[in-house]
This record gives C-alpha cells, sequence and structure tokens, in this order.
C-alpha cells in the first residue's frame, strides 16, 4: 500500500509512505526527498564556494553588489568576516560530480534579522536556472530557520536574479549606480580642509548623518563604533558649524577601499564642500593606506553627485537595483 504522506521542503516533490517506510527523510520535523536531503547536508568549504561565486560574479548577468570578484577576497570574507551563523548554516549549494553548480548565501545578523542574499548563483539557464534558485532558497530557510527580512542587490542585467527575488515576493526599492576610482585628482574650490572627526562634532554628525540616511544599513553610533586605522571619519566645519562628513573603510590585504557615506549639510551645498571631502577620503586611502581602488555606491537619481564622482576620477561601473524581501515561512 502506498499513501502521500508529505512533500519535500526542497523541491516540492510528493513524499510517499509505502508498506509502512517513509519513502524520505527527516530534519527538524521538515520532510526531505532523499536528493534534497542530501543536498542539504552536502560538504563545502569556503576555498570552493568562493572560487565559485567569484568567477560568476565577474559576469554582469550574474553579478551581485555584496560579492566581490577575487577568489581568494570572497573566500577570507566567508571564512572571517560572513554571518553570525556557521558558515555551513549561512549557504545552501548544489553539486554535480562533486562540484558546485549552483549557491546561495546569506550575511545574516541575528540581531536585526535581516541577511544579505549572496546570489542565486547558477550554471543552468532561464527555467532550470529559477527550479535550481527556488529549491536553494528553501534550504537556506531551513538551515537559518529565523524570519526575518532579506536583502538583494543585482546588477540591472542580472535578469534571472531579480526575476526570481519579484516571484518571491521581493520588492525593488531604489536603484544605485556604483563607481569606481584607480586615481584621484585635486580640484576642490573650497579654501576648507577637511580633518579628522573629534567628539565636539558629535551631536551634530548624528543630526546629519540621520537626516540624509535614515534608513542606512550602518547607523550613525555604528560608524562611530567602527572608527579605527583603516575606517576613518573625516568632516568639513565652519567654527561650531559641521557642514558635511565623508566615512570610509579601507582593507589593505586586498588593496581595496570604500567611501560608505558621505554628506553635505544643505546650508552648505554648491560651496565645493562635497568634493573636498571626496578628495580628503581619496588622499587617505590611496596615499595612507596604499588602495589601489575605490568603490562608492550612490542613488541613481542624485545625479548631481554621479556628475562630482566622475569630474574626479571615479567611472561608472555597475548599475545596481536593491530589493527587500520579507520571509514570514518559518
Amino acid at each position: 500500500m502506498k499513501e502521500v504522506v508529505a512533500h519535500c521542503t526542497g523541491c516540492g516533490k510528493i513524499l510517499y509512505c509505502k508498506d509502512g517506510f517513509f519513502e524520505g527523510e527527516l530534519d527538524r520535523q521538515k520532510s526531505f526527498c532523499f536528493t534534497c536531503f542530501e543536498q542539504l547536508h552536502e560538504d563545502f568549504t569556503e576555498e570552493e564556494t568562493g572560487e565559485f561565486i567569484s568567477r560568476l560574479n565577474r559576469k554582469p548577468d550574474q553579478h551581485i553588489g555584496y560579492c566581490g570578484t577575487n577568489a581568494k577576497e570572497v573566500a577570507d570574507v566567508l571564512m572571517q568576516d560572513f554571518s553570525d551563523l556557521s558558515f555551513n548554516n549561512s549557504f545552501a549549494v548544489l553539486k554535480e560530480n562533486g562540484k558546485i553548480i549552483a549557491a546561495l548565501g546569506a550575511d545574516w545578523d541575528s540581531k536585526e534579522k535581516t541577511g544579505e542574499l549572496w546570489g542565486p548563483f547558477s550554471l543552468a539557464e532561464d527555467e532550470k536556472w529559477q527550479e535550481q534558485a527556488d529549491i536553494l532558497w528553501r534550504l537556506l530557510q531551513h538551515k537559518i530557520n529565523q524570519k526575518g527580512m532579506w536583502y538583494g542587490f543585482y546588477n540591472e542585467q542580472n535578469q534571472q536574479a531579480e526575476k526570481w527575488i519579484s516571484r518571491m515576493g521581493g520588492v525593488k526599492q531604489s536603484s544605485e549606480v556604483i563607481l569606481h576610482a584607480s586615481t584621484y585628482r585635486s580640484s576642490s574650490i573650497y579654501s576648507g580642509k577637511a580633518a579628522v572627526f573629534t567628539a565636539a562634532f558629535k551631536v551634530e554628525f548624528k543630526r546629519l548623518h540621520n537626516t540624509v540616511f535614515p534608513a542606512a544599513y550602518f547607523s550613525a553610533d555604528d560608524i562611530l563604533t567602527r572608527i579605527n586605522d583603516s575606517k576613518r571619519l573625516f568632516i568639513m566645519a565652519d567654527g561650531e558649524d559641521l557642514l558635511g562628513y565623508v566615512y570610509v573603510e579601507a582593507v589593505p590585504d586586498h588593496g581595496e577601499g570604500a567611501i560608505e557615506f558621505i554628506a553635505v549639510d544643505s546650508k552648505s551645498r554648491g560651496r565645493g564642500v562635497g568634493t573636498a571631502l571626496l578628495q580628503k577620503a581619496a588622499s587617505f586611502l590611496f596615499d595612507e593606506m596604499n588602495i589601489k581602488d575605490i568603490s562608492i555606491c550612490v542613488s541613481a537619481e542624485n545625479k548631481a553627485a554621479i556628475q562630482m564622482y566622475k569630474n574626479n576620477a571615479f567611472l561608472e561601473k555597475h548599475r545596481m537595483d536593491f530589493y527587500k524581501l520579507k520571509d514570514d515561512s518559518n
């Protein structure tokens, strides 16, 4: 006798009980077919995952903004600075003949209950890509086992990923432009000089940051706690008045740096403050930290800022779309 008793959590396949034996496996009271159960417990390393992700992430139609394109750098992040959960509980992979053919991970913040999606990545095409993405998503949800908000940051040419997250209920929040610079030139028209942040401007800095970036990935307090030798906050001031600030982070081991936030008070715009702050950031990263490449992400709607960066040797590299996906499935 054969009867339907469940559906596979991973692929949705019907699971039967035949002559008293369940034709599947259980994991934390969830049913899986034998194939998905094996994929759920697949062995994989940071190095092989980093190589797979970096290789696909070089292609615009697979590119995801949270991930890098250098295999060693990606592996280093996965080993040292990725997710509040263990690496294996933060990633799901599909393998064929011992090699990864698809992967999806999340940089999960257990306190905030948010995850930045690293993927889906897949060697498949069209509907097969979507099928593999769905399986990876269900496996990853099962591994993380927490409700929360998920973020997707996809190159506008990555139509498979945008189609997938939209099918899952994700909503596009904004479009962004990523620019890079490998050199800079001085052209500030403002006579003042940017300086290292001091506690005297703490209140004004918080006010400006919260005004310009009310829902940023780093709060003002987050930035202040992150400051160290390679993560710096610079300001422009006129007496006790804060005109603007720039916050930068350097990764000297990888030769990379990023301008995370730059803001100018509304009353001080048009006076060259932004350009002076940008050049201070570039000078610190290039000259003091020996960084080879600087990136910055800015709203696609902020055409004035984009032009300022281009006037200071930054080149547009990617156009990205940012999505939010609320997950209440667990």
